[in-house]
């Protein structure tokens, strides 16, 4: 029993750290020659786990050799784009113009009724509102709309906005995330936040169960049977570092230095007295 546990765990680390090495691309952006090493790899690695006959090196040797194959069809299909178009095919225009171009649906095994069924779970449900519509290499649908069928946007309505930032959750479950707060560069407070953030939600440490915030101060929180609530934190900025200050240990070292200096200065103009001397 315990052989085959440890066998499970080894192979089970070396896929984990096969697939790392090979992206982090969902299952439906894969291109088909990675979705089909992606397939291999998982059947390879189900032999050695459930044979126990079958040396475990007979297992890892297949895994390790198609994931070089994997980053040998990669590297030639970023350095040839024939390659590129033989290995993971080429983008296809469907909807040209505002109309569909069935030779191309033939091409790729799609009936009219699947091509409309993809576009309303895009949200177009009327094919009229499209100017043009390419399958991916990876399967999935872009559309281009017509110009009366596109979405309004703040700058059609000249109405001005502010930038997005990025959010780090800071809670998760009650267990503070020390790493986001590093990314935020803020763990050099962590505490004067956390008091903060608790004020806020009027609750204690223990009744805080979720955090998510951006490096503006703008914030999310929700405490211990409520609901999420929003607000701006006061984000105490970092002191600015002058470029021709001496830092006091940089002072330090410079005064060492110079008294290590004299000293061997006098010591050279003593030993060259004493030589004279002696001469």
């Amino acid at each position: 029993m315990a052989n085959i546990i440890l066998r499970v765990i080894i192979i089970y680390l070396i896929v984990i750290f096969l697939m790392r090495l090979m992206g982090k691309r969902q299952i439906g952006e894969m291109e088909p020659f990675e979705l089909v090493i992606t397939l291999i790899i998982a059947d390879l690695a189900t032999i050695p786990m459930a044979e126990q006959t079958i040396p475990i090196w007979y297992g890892i040797v297949p895994l390790v050799a198609i994931a070089i194959v994997h980053f040998l069809i990669s590297f030639l299909t970023q350095k040839s784009t024939i390659m590129r178009d033989i290995v993971s095919g080429k983008p296809v225009i469907v909807v040209n113009q505002g109309k569909i171009d069935f030779k191309e649906l033939k091409g790729l095994n799609m009936s009219a009724e699947e091509l409309t069924e993809q576009l309303r779970n895009l949200d177009y449900f009327d094919i009229g509102d499209i100017n043009y519509a390419i399958v991916e290499r990876s399967g999935k649908i872009s559309i281009i709309p017509k110009a009366d069928s596109m979405p309004i946007t703040r700058e059609d309505m000249k109405v001005g906005a502010a930038e997005s930032d990025i959010f780090y959750c800071l809670v998760e479950n009650g267990r503070i995330i020390k790493r986001n707060f590093k990314e935020l560069q803020l763990h050099h407070n962590i505490d004067g936040i956390m008091h903060d953030i608790v004020y806020k939600m009027m609750c204690t440490d223990n009744e805080l169960v979720f955090v998510h915030m951006s490096s503006s101060g703008d914030a999310y929180a929700q405490k211990l049977g409520g609901s999420i609530e929003s607000f701006k934190l006061k984000i105490p900025q970092q002191p600015k570092v002058d470029e021709n200050e001496i830092s006091p240990r940089d002072e330090l070292r410079r005064i060492k230095k110079g008294t290590t200096t004299k000293r061997e200065s006098a010591n050279t103009k003593f030993g060259t007295a004493h030589s004279t001397g002696g001469a």
